[in-house]
């Protein structure tokens, strides 16, 4: 995952447009990702910057999940943007000390861990089929997209079944109180004076 920078290096400003397919094995790793259906395609451009190179463009992969609500496994492509800037040399900054920064190594730039974590960054974490999916049912795990099964109503923790039987109680047997005319308090009206 390298790519030569020879032809823009001493030139600032200078650019070129490349566009690769890249290993995607690396993402089957990621338990969201039941697996992935081709290579991770790429269309980028190099901008010589003086300080360093600058990465832009967009990446692509078509995977295959698990909805994580009805389980069942569906396709989609992931097409996260990329931007980073490749230093020619460390910098010297006590503001900002960081050890991960991207450097040139000689006259090449390894995109390695920039297209592997933008690609795992835009993996969602809660996968879904459509947004509207129903799921299934907590109860008996039917596909709740076929109907409603005969199940209680999943809505309803057990655990509080009591407290809601309190308030339908309450709230049959009390009537709202209704305050009496001459216990109002007496409104104040401001009159202008001219």
């Amino acid at each position: 995952m390298r790519l030569t920078i020879q032809s823009i290096m001493g030139r600032k400003g200078a650019f070129f447009q490349v566009e690769r397919t890249f290993n995607s094995e690396f993402a089957q790793r990621a338990p969201e990702v039941s697996k992935t259906l081709g290579p991770v395609q790429a269309r980028l451009q190099v901008t010589n910057t003086g300080d360093g190179y600058l990465v832009t463009g967009d990446l692509s992969l078509e995977v295959e999940f698990f909805c994580s609500r009805c389980l069942k496994p569906y396709q989609t492509t992931l097409t996260p943007s990329v931007e980073e800037e490749f230093f020619n040399r460390p910098q010297e900054d006590d503001e900002l000390n960081w050890d991960g920064e991207l450097l040139v190594e000689g006259h090449e730039i390894d995109l390695a861990s920039l297209i592997e974590e933008s690609i795992l960054v835009s993996i969602p974490m809660k996968p879904v089929c459509q947004e509207d999916c129903p799921g299934l049912c907590p109860g008996c795990g039917r596909f709740l997209g076929d109907g409603i099964c005969d199940c209680t109503d999943p809505d309803i923790d057990i655990r509080l079944a009591p407290l809601g039987k309190l308030l339908q109680q309450a709230s049959e047997t009390t009537a709202p109180e209704r305050r009496k005319a001459h216990d109002r308090p007496k409104e104040k009206t401001l009159q202008s004076e001219d």
